[in-house]
């Protein structure tokens, strides 16, 4: 099977985002060819990006973060127009797959590259995972608490939303979500936020060794190599 292929990353914040592409890199074949885009790429400071995308009472936040580290919050509704320039600018690019680098849900958008939404990922694999027990969603801030509790009761009963930022939380932090998740004898995580890394996941599995742990660049990762 060739591995050769020419693939888009789209990030909601600014490119490129080479933390999330470290790790996914470790699973993607080495052959292809890669190419980085982000919505918010035309802004020069996080201060551009507020004037222009803070969400507003009642709109959607999404946590992503700029190029020099820095997290910003935005407003769902607001980004999809700037999320789908650069799809389009991928297309355009002449590439084969496009993939969303973000885990909230977006619209399907209408152009010739396979889209891949991660998203639809992480429901379609824990729809398929039959657990009764206790599971905990990891969300990148408590302003998702109730988006993140409304998106995953449809999949697990009674999830734990644990809202820890993966830009801002210290690995200590990370280490007291595995301690929780231990002393709740809670069986699987899933890590809602491409934002999340290995070594965060690690660290969990370190101080919760029986939790299953499902990351999203995880998933990215292995749904790109399946494809090429």
């Amino acid at each position: 099977m060739s591995k050769t292929g020419y693939v888009g990353f789209v990030t909601i914040g600014q490119s490129p985002r080479n933390d999330v592409l470290d790790d996914i890199g470790t699973i993607l074949p080495r052959e292809l060819k890669i190419v980085q885009a982000g919505a918010l790429d035309e802004f020069n400071t996080a201060e551009e990006v507020y004037k222009n995308l803070r969400p507003a009472s009642g709109e959607t936040v999404y946590v992503t973060r700029m190029r020099s580290g820095e997290e910003v919050k935005v407003s769902k509704e607001r980004l999809m127009p700037y999320v789908e320039t650069k799809v389009r600018q991928l297309e355009e690019a002449g590439v084969d797959v496009v993939v969303i680098l973000c885990s909230g849900e977006f619209p399907e958008f209408d152009v010739a590259p396979v889209v891949v939404y991660p998203d639809k990922i992480l429901k379609g694999i824990s729809s398929s995972i039959q657990y009764r027990g206790p599971t905990a969603v990891l969300v990148p801030s408590s302003d998702h608490l109730q988006y993140g509790y409304k998106k995953w009761s449809k999949y697990f009963n009674e999830p734990l939303v644990i809202p820890i930022s993966p830009y801002t939380a210290s690995l200590q932090q990370f280490a007291e979500v595995g301690n929780q998740l231990k002393r709740n004898n809670i069986q699987l995580a899933v890590m809602d936020c491409v934002g999340y890394s290995f070594q965060q996941k690690t660290i969990i599995r370190e101080y919760s060794p029986s939790t299953k742990v499902v990351s999203t660049r995880g998933v990215i990762g292995r749904i790109v190599s399946e494809l090429f």
